[in-house]
C-alpha cells in the first residue's frame, strides 16, 4: 500500500557554498547552510549554519544555530548555540543563548550570552 503524503518522512535540506566560491551581497535561506567558500555580506539562515574550515563570512550572520570551523568577521547572532571549533578564527560580536568554545579556537571580540530579561 502506498504511503500518503503526510506519512512520507521529511528530509533536512542543506545548501552548500563550495570552496572557491565568492558571494558579494546579502542572502537568506530557510534551510540549513554550509559555507566552504566566502561570503562578503549578511547571511540569514532559519536553521543551522556551518562555516567549514575553508569558509569565511564578512558580515552579520543570523541563524538558529551557528558552528564555526573557519572565519567570521563581523557579527554572529543565534537564537540558540554558537559553537567555535578548534580551527575557528573569529573577530566578531556574538549574541546567543549558549556559547561553546573548543580549545584552540581564536576569538577576538565581545559576546552576550543568555536569554534577555
Amino acid at each position: 500500500m502506498a504511503q500518503s503524503q503526510s506519512q512520507v518522512p521529511t528530509t533536512t535540506k542543506t545548501s552548500v557554498l563550495a570552496s572557491g566560491t565568492v558571494i558579494k551581497g546579502n542572502f537568506k535561506t530557510s534551510e540549513n547552510l554550509r559555507v566552504d567558500g566566502t561570503v562578503l555580506g549578511d547571511v540569514t539562515c532559519d536553521k543551522k549554519i556551518v562555516i567549514g574550515t575553508s569558509g569565511k563570512i564578512e558580515g552579520t550572520i543570523r541563524a538558529a544555530e551557528i558552528t564555526v570551523q573557519g572565519k567570521i568577521e563581523g557579527e554572529a547572532i543565534s537564537k540558540g548555540m554558537v559553537h567555535l571549533m578548534m580551527t575557528s578564527k573569529v573577530d566578531a560580536k556574538i549574541t546567543a543563548t549558549k556559547l561553546e568554545v573548543e580549545e584552540g579556537a581564536i576569538f577576538n571580540g565581545n559576546f552576550a550570552i543568555g536569554k534577555k530579561k
